[in-house]
């Protein structure tokens, strides 16, 4: 599938979905707010990628959140949308495989939600991360909701009510926890590859339901985020990949996954 504002690309099991509109800071216009939806689906049916990597054309912008030359298309009229509008990140698809986030530039604004949704994120060491909506009107309200189980409460605050005053930095976004890594940028997708072939040689189906009991525990209080954790557990004892991979282990021999399937 071509696409007009993303480059989407598989290659030894680590699909690549890039952001292009390096001219317009990579903000998601009307296109690309329909486009992404379509690469996480891509992504998440074919069974011969089981990482993907999220990252940007150009070195000055990641992603400016939503263009205001041409605003996404929402799903009514102005002030009665719902949150389903917005399907952006592998999260907002229900997307269980795992999603390293390789920022260069600048993330702000909605681009935040793609840091806040990914599970790896790794940054550039001129990277930024601000929030500008309160700057142009707008509520600070998804992102920063989300942020806010991955990095201190008060950052948080700080960041969205000053509207883009003040940059997070990458040393401050990794002492804080926004992302795990800084990078040069001409190391920035190969390291984002050596990451991703760490994760690709283990279970699909144990990647995907190891990621998806993890962020549903965000999501509950802990003693329903275990039950739930625990389900998750004993039904991949029935699952292919559980006798395989204990068998390989006790063999001294690489195991021979299943192909991941979406609906396991």
């Amino acid at each position: 599938m071509k696409f007009s504002t993303i480059d989407y690309e598989v290659k030894d099991g680590i699909a690549s979905i890039l952001l292009n509109r390096p001219e317009h800071l990579n903000a998601v216009n009307s296109t690309m707010s329909n486009e992404l939806p379509k690469a996480w689906k891509l992504f998440n049916e074919d069974n011969s990628a089981i990482v993907a990597i999220l990252s940007n054309h150009g070195t000055k912008s990641f992603c400016a959140g939503a263009d205001l030359d041409d605003l996404p298309d929402m799903d009514g009229d102005i002030g009665k949308s719902t949150i389903e509008s917005i399907k952006w990140t592998s999260l907002q698809n229900k997307i269980w495989k795992p999603v390293i986030c390789a920022v260069s530039g600048m993330a702000c604004g909605g681009g935040l939600h793609f840091i806040a949704d990914s599970d790896i994120v790794i940054a550039t060491e001129k990277s930024t991360f601000f929030d500008t909506h309160v700057k142009v009107g707008m509520v600070a309200g998804l992102e920063p909701v989300s942020l806010s189980r991955k990095i201190p409460f008060e950052r948080v605050l700080r960041m969205s009510l000053m509207g883009g005053s003040e940059r997070i930095d990458a040393v401050e976004a990794k002492n804080i926890g926004l992302i795990s890594e800084i990078v040069k940028e001409s190391n920035l997708m190969n390291r984002a590859i050596e990451i991703a072939n760490k994760i690709k040689i283990h279970s699909p189906s144990a990647l995907a339901k190891t990621k998806k009991a993890i962020w549903d525990s965000t999501e509950t209080g802990l003693t329903q985020a275990l039950n739930n954790a625990w389900d998750i557990i004993t039904e991949q004892q029935t699952h292919a990949d559980f006798k395989e991979g204990t068998k390989a282990f006790i063999e001294k021999r690489s195991p021979n996954w299943a192909p991941y399937k979406n609906n396991e």
